[in-house]
């Protein structure tokens, strides 16, 4: 199985450094008029012809059919077989005619022709069903099929070309990547609109992160928003590594730490902040629970004013809650806390998912009268406050299986249920993601964000948030998203927080490959995701 899958998703990315051609009909003289097309089902075309502007990009390499299961497909006019199989678990056949079109019919519930033989038009090739497509190419430049059945006379001339069939397998892997593109479409668009008809309003999501997978594996724009990175940071205010940090007195302050997706009440990265440098005591520290209210403190020595506050021990399944209910919480916490302990400022730390749910937690606060006053540095440490590369592949996947999820569970360091709530709102186009963006950060919150270069879990450029002071820390690797809470680097950023200063500057070099390497990052996961889609 493993096998297979590496095999088709090789195929996959080959096909997408082909770039294989997408245009209209050329533009020349009348055509064969030995070959005539017609329509190879007599049922509504869904979705019409549509060239993407990218070989990665949102398209329709073809016409869509809304088939019933099991109807006839039928060849559109004389021609040859020149392959019958599978591309990507899919059936597909595509025939060579006289004119030198080919046309492919794909995504077939069954084959009847084999490779080699000659059809005549109308003759069946196979069945299909819902999200049948048929294309049809000149050379690898994939045209518009509605304009062979046009009633008008078409103004092309398609030079013959008559080629034996290639003697191997081997010789059929042009083929295969040309069909490989139509895959593509119809693993990030067509099969998500094949699926919302049957599932509903959840699969708008999956449509939607579908598209925007598809957009993001466009290395132009990739590259392009790491030279706007770069251009932004370098005018950005910034304290010089040799400026001492004079951090002002935490007494009067409580550190509430917020753990991440996949922690629990026992273990959490976020327990890794290096509180005692930071100044607090260690009866002001608390964490927020996932079950409600905070975590019980394991030696008793929770200061007496937090003693009475609700303690709950929370597993790694209640992080997988809805992360607005979760917010909720915290808010209810930092009331709590407030109220416990009047005129103490309250600092906020959270790692990871946990940074979402404290945001969500400040816009509820900003409906408490006074609530924000109480509210002193937030910090957020590699939290995908732009969404997570990994999460957004997970609404499409919900017409996968889980066995795709658990083979990339272990790059992101924890199990993965596809029916998390909070799994899906973590993506990069979940109307979570959507309101943060839109709300921002409530006026006069102390707040900046964190990130790692090398993050696996959460890129660096989703851990951002305009318009706040950020910074991406040179720490790479499968460990990277754990270790940075407690990092030497991460511990000085919260120092300059505390003590209201610019984050550290960083020299031109690590500016650069602070951009970069996270694109890279985020470009290689969303092409591992969409293998997996295709396949």
């Amino acid at each position: 199985m493993a096998r297979h899958r590496f095999r088709v998703l090789v195929i996959a990315l080959a096909g997408a450094l082909s770039l294989s051609a997408v245009a209209p009909l050329p533009a020349g003289a009348e055509p064969d008029p030995q070959v005539v097309h017609r329509p190879p089902v007599d049922a509504p075309v869904v979705d019409a012809f549509r060239p993407p502007t990218t070989a990665w990009g949102a398209g329709n390499r073809g016409l869509t059919y809304d088939l019933a299961p099991g109807t006839a497909v039928r060849a559109t006019a004389d021609g040859e077989v020149v392959f019958a199989g599978q591309v990507g678990g899919t059936l597909h056949v595509t025939i060579r005619h006289a004119d030198g079109l080919r046309t492919s019919y794909s995504f077939l519930d069954r084959i009847v022709v084999r490779r080699g033989r000659r059809v005549a038009g109308g003759d069946p090739i196979g069945a299909g069903g819902l999200g049948f497509h048929l294309g049809a190419r000149v050379g690898d430049t994939y045209i518009d099929p509605a304009a062979l059945f046009a009633s008008v006379r078409i103004e092309v001339r398609l030079v013959p070309h008559i080629e034996p069939l290639p003697p191997t397998d081997d010789g059929l892997l042009r083929e295969r990547l040309a069909l490989s593109a139509i895959v593509r479409d119809r693993s990030i668009l067509q099969r998500f609109g094949a699926w919302a008809v049957e599932q509903g309003s959840a699969a708008a999501d999956a449509l939607r992160a579908g598209v925007h997978l598809g957009a993001s594996l466009d290395p132009r724009r990739a590259g392009a928003e790491a030279v706007a990175a770069v251009l932004q940071r370098v005018g950005e205010p910034c304290t010089p590594s040799e400026t001492a940090v004079t951090v002002p007195d935490t007494a009067g302050r409580v550190a509430l730490l917020v753990g991440g997706l996949g922690s629990s009440s026992t273990e959490a990265a976020i327990d890794d902040v290096d509180v005692v440098t930071l100044g607090y005591l260690d009866d002001d520290v608390v964490r927020f629970s996932y079950a409600g209210g905070r975590i019980p403190d394991p030696d008793g020595s929770i200061h007496p004013s937090l003693a009475d506050m609700p303690a709950n021990h929370y597993g790694p399944a209640d992080t997988g809650a809805d992360i607005e209910a979760q917010g909720h919480a915290l808010a209810e916490l930092v009331l709590g806390i407030a109220g416990a302990r009047p005129g103490d400022r309250i600092d906020l730390y959270a790692h990871s998912l946990g940074g979402l749910v404290t945001r969500v937690a400040l816009l509820e606060l900003q409906h408490h009268a006074g609530a924000l006053d109480d509210v002193g540095v937030v910090v957020t440490i590699g939290t995908p406050n732009r969404g997570a590369d990994i999460a957004t592949g997970v609404p499409p996947m919900g017409i996968a299986d889980q066995l795709t999820l658990d083979t990339l569970g272990p790059l992101v360091g924890f199990e993965i249920d596809q029916g998390a709530p909070a799994l899906r709102q973590l993506a990069e186009t979940s109307a979570l993601v959507r309101r943060l963006a839109d709300e921002g950060v409530p006026d006069g919150v102390d707040f900046r964000t964190v990130g790692a270069r090398g993050d696996l879990v959460v890129t660096a450029d989703k851990a951002a948030v305009d318009g706040h002071p950020s910074v991406t820390l040179g720490l790479s690797g499968s460990t990277a998203h754990h270790r940075l809470p407690g990092d030497a680097a991460t511990t000085r950023e919260l120092q300059l927080a505390l003590a209201g200063e610019p984050p550290g500057c960083r020299g031109i070099v690590d500016l650069v490959l602070d951009a970069t390497v996270p694109e890279a990052v985020s470009w290689g996961e969303n092409g591992v995701v969409a293998g997996f889609l295709a396949f």
